[in-house]
């Protein structure tokens, strides 16, 4: 408690148990962002590559993956929230940096390591997504593009009327180009 940024207003057993189930929630996070990381860049390659049977399986690791996310988001808030009661941190909006900057020496270093880390494994995750997000809105814009030329292509064209009489105002008339001859 040297530092004057390190306030405790609770025990000091109860902020290393938060301390140790904060960064272990914090190391599964970055494990799981990790996988995450794998499975949208191999979704890109799926994407590109137009291997759509991988592209379901791809998707169900995907929603595994962020549900698993969710629930250790819940957990991280919840740790955090509990040890920012004990340092005396900003309970309804706790931060890493902020509770890290209350903590002494390696643990608040390790805290910001680990926000860092989980930063940076977000951004990445974000503009991969955002990338295939891209590929996607391409691919069907090029498909609705394909599906209206097929369309325009079996519409039969209105000239005629069927019984061989010209339809009127659908036809278009050729210009009168000089009227000598």
């Amino acid at each position: 408690m040297s530092n004057g940024t390190q306030i405790y207003s609770g025990s000091n057993a109860s902020i290393d148990s938060l301390y140790v189930e904060l960064s272990g929630c914090l190391d599964d996070l970055i494990k799981i962002y990790r996988s995450l990381l794998e499975v949208v860049r191999k979704e890109k390659e799926i994407l590109v590559e137009s291997r759509l049977d991988e592209l379901n399986e791809n998707n169900k690791a995907k929603d595994a993956l962020l549900v698993r996310i969710r629930t250790l988001e819940n957990s991280r808030m919840k740790f955090a929230r509990d040890l920012a009661v004990l340092t005396a941190s900003d309970v309804d909006q706790p931060r890493l940096l902020e509770i890290a900057a209350k903590l002494p020496g390696e643990r608040g270093d390790r805290l910001r390591n680990l926000h860092s880390v989980l930063e940076l494994l977000v951004r990445r995750v974000a503009d991969v997504n955002k990338a295939n997000e891209e590929l996607v809105q391409s691919a069907l814009r090029s498909i609705t593009g394909a599906m209206e030329a097929i369309k325009d292509g079996l519409n039969p064209k209105p000239t005629y009327e069927r019984k061989g009489a010209m339809a009127q105002g659908k036809a278009e008339g050729g210009a009168l180009v000089s009227r000598e001859a």
